[in-house]
C-alpha cells in the first residue's frame, strides 16, 4: 500500500515537472517573441529618427542661409533706391 501511494505521488511528480517544462518552454517562446517585437520597433523607431535628423539638417541649412540671402537682397534694394536717387538729383 505504502508502495503504490509513494509510486502515485512520484507519478505526479513526474506530471507536474512535465507541465512545468512545457509552460516555460511556451513562455520563453513568447518572450522572445515579444524582444524580437521590441527589436524591430526600435529599429524602426531609429530609422524614423534618422530620416527626421536629416531633414531637421537641411531645413537648418535653409534658415541659416536665409539671412544672408535676406540681407543681400536688402543691400541690392539700397543701392538701387541710391542709384536712382542720385539719378534724380542730378539733373
Amino acid at each position: 500500500m505504502l508502495g503504490v501511494l509513494m509510486l502515485g505521488m512520484s507519478m505526479l511528480c513526474v506530471v507536474m515537472t512535465i507541465l512545468f517544462l512545457y509552460v516555460s518552454s511556451t513562455a520563453n517562446r513568447r518572450v522572445e517573441e515579444i524582444r524580437r517585437e521590441s527589436r524591430e520597433s526600435a529599429a524602426r523607431r531609429e530609422f524614423k529618427v534618422d530620416q527626421l535628423s536629416k531633414q531637421v539638417t537641411v531645413l537648418q541649412h535653409k534658415l541659416d542661409a536665409l539671412p544672408d540671402q535676406t540681407a543681400d537682397q536688402t543691400a541690392d534694394k539700397v543701392k538701387r533706391v541710391v542709384i536712382q536717387d542720385e539719378s534724380t538729383v542730378k539733373p
